[in-house]
């Protein structure tokens, strides 16, 4: 099964952690699949062909992980480097009423702020 997990940082820090994940990577996924490709060249030689196998299934099924969590990385700096050119643009990100996040000009956001301090106002007046 698998589950979204969600981890928040400073947008300047984004680069750090997914480099910290592609260390994390290489230093266990990419060991497994280095162990199990060393186990089938062994089992090949010996003629163990159904060992072979299973070796090179749990090789092929670690490096679809491995697939998986680079996609996720390579997703997160796409997104880390929209996110900059949509700021030096004069774009910046709010959530909407949705829960999701949309791009406006700054400009709007000033007058957003305005209406929310202007609303905060309104309600503990009355």
């Amino acid at each position: 099964m698998k589950v979204v997990v969600s981890y928040a940082c400073e947008l300047k820090d984004i680069p750090e952690k997914v480099a910290e994940l592609l260390g994390n990577l290489e230093e266990n996924d990419l060991h497994c699949v280095t162990a199990e490709l060393s186990d089938a060249r062994s089992h090949s030689y010996e003629k163990n062909i159904t060992e072979t196998l299973e070796a090179i299934d749990r090789a092929r099924i670690q490096l679809g992980k491995i697939d998986n969590s680079l996609m996720d990385y390579a997703d997160i700096l796409a997104g880390y480097s929209k996110t900059n050119a949509d700021i030096q643009l004069g774009l910046d990100l709010v959530p909407s009423q949705e829960g999701t996040q949309e791009v406006i000009p700054h400009n709007i956001l000033d007058i957003r702020e305005e209406e929310d301090v202007n609303s905060k106002t309104e309600e503990t007046n009355d």
